[in-house]
């Protein structure tokens, strides 16, 4: 996975993190159980609903990591956050781009 790729996804995962409901995506069902047809969505659907897949991995993907490379990828990507550590922001951020390359090429995101 090279480094665009990696900005694209940790990119789409902000958009997603600031969605306002995630039940659907963690899980939950928005409807009573039954069995229900859907007609089969446009392309434009399809992209969203995998864009959503990405977006549920690197969230995952991002919360199987140390605390602080953790924390430096939620300054970073997600938004303004106080950093009170010793090492840098933008350092920790780097280390936990590496660890989020091997964690997503683990679980199958290329």
């Amino acid at each position: 996975m090279n480094d665009q790729r990696l900005s694209y996804l940790l990119e789409s995962w902000r958009d997603w993190m600031r969605e306002s409901d995630h039940r659907a995506e963690l899980g939950y069902p928005s409807t009573a159980a039954g069995i229900r047809w859907r007609p089969p969505g446009d392309f434009d659907s399809m992209v969203a609903t995998l864009d959503d897949t990405m977006a549920l991995a690197v969230d995952a993907a991002v919360d199987s990591l140390p605390a602080l490379e953790r924390a430096a990828v939620n300054a970073v990507v997600i938004g303004p956050m106080r950093w009170k550590r010793y090492e840098s922001v933008y350092e920790v951020y780097q280390r936990a781009r590496g660890l989020l390359k091997i964690t997503l090429h683990a679980r199958g995101v290329e």
